[in-house]
């Protein structure tokens, strides 16, 4: 995974894979990794889903390592699902929406409201409760 890493901060640098600005920050972000999932962000174009596409495939080749395309989804935000649809193939994903979860937290929910909080903080407890035991 660092090998992918490396490639895709070495493709942010040379504006080649474009991550999404954090507002308020002098920061982008263009990927995470949690042990074995991957959380890839990027602006939405054409060109840029082209070449997610082929900086997954080069890892592939050289590392023997492939995503999952059967569990990958893709989310295009503020962005017309037909459009979606039609972006994906070059990574042979499927498109999904909002919300989903990623390593336990969701994504896509309006965090201000109590109740969206309710399945990180069950999550804690149970990591809490296992631990001390």
């Amino acid at each position: 995974m660092e090998g992918l890493n490396i490639a895709l901060r070495t493709a942010c640098e040379k504006n080649i894979f474009k991550g999404v600005k954090i507002p308020h920050v002098d920061m982008t972000i263009s990927h995470l990794f949690d042990a074995d999932d991957t959380l890839f962000l990027c602006e939405w174009n054409e060109e840029n889903i082209k070449n997610l596409s082929r900086i997954l495939t080069h890892f592939h080749v050289s590392s023997e390592l492939k995503v999952n395309v059967k569990k990958s989804r893709v989310f295009g935000i503020g962005v017309e699902p037909e459009e979606v649809e039609r972006w994906v193939a070059p990574l042979g994903c499927k498109p999904d929406n909002l919300p989903f979860t990623y390593i336990g937290v969701p994504v896509g929910v309006n965090m201000n409201l109590k109740k969206h909080w309710k399945l990180v903080l069950d999550r804690f407890h149970s990591k809490l409760i296992m631990e001390s035991a």
